[in-house]
């Protein structure tokens, strides 16, 4: 199975859902941008993580790590294996010097672990595809990225489109300052949720 290394670029906060957090990830040549929602509490353990900051008490995943490292299991590995409805799926690979043991897992819980451990995250090419977010670098700016959504589908029938897709458009669509095309997105969002 063809399998595409990712890194955890950061987080930022989602304009479209209260406490909720978009955790940034980018395949290793830069070329894609994973964009994943996640809640306070995972986006505040990798925010801890990212910036080197020592808690007065261990959080929950350092808990974990913590633990592993006493009876000896090592994380290897992440696994971003499945993207259904806007939701990731992952799998954590544990060694334990004898074998290796596969965990489900929810995709922030798994990156928190892996940013502890250092350990590679991983992803596949559909899954880049499905979720993915080109990036293509214009010549004499290498500082500003220009963001491009790759998409087979039309903006105008937005019913095909899952919320999480829906957010990350309007996101884009205020940042650029486009209120008519993002004032289109939020009322395809509500539609969404009755």
């Amino acid at each position: 199975m063809d399998r595409v290394k990712l890194k955890v670029l950061g987080l930022s906060y989602s304009m479209s859902q209260t406490g909720a957090y978009a955790l940034i990830l980018s395949d290793e040549s830069d070329a894609h941008r994973i964009p994943i929602v996640i809640g306070m509490p995972e986006a505040q353990s990798i925010a801890i993580q990212l910036e080197k900051i020592q808690p007065q008490r261990p959080l929950t995943h350092d808990l974990i790590k913590v633990l592993a490292d006493a009876v000896g299991v090592v994380l290897k590995e992440v696994f971003i294996y499945r993207l259904e409805a806007g939701v990731f799926y992952s799998e954590l690979f544990f060694d334990t010097g004898k074998n290796v043991i596969k965990l489900d897992s929810r995709t922030s819980d798994a990156i928190s672990l892996a940013l502890r451990y250092a350990c590679p995250i991983y992803t596949t090419p559909e899954i880049i595809t499905k979720a993915g977010i080109v990036v293509a670098h214009e010549e004499g700016s290498a500082n500003e990225p220009t963001v491009v959504r790759v998409s087979r589908r039309s903006e105008e029938d937005m019913s095909g489109y899952s919320e999480q897709e829906l957010a990350r458009m309007l996101n884009d669509a205020v940042e650029k300052e486009e209120y008519e095309r993002a004032s289109k997105l939020r009322d395809a969002i509500r539609k969404k949720n009755p």
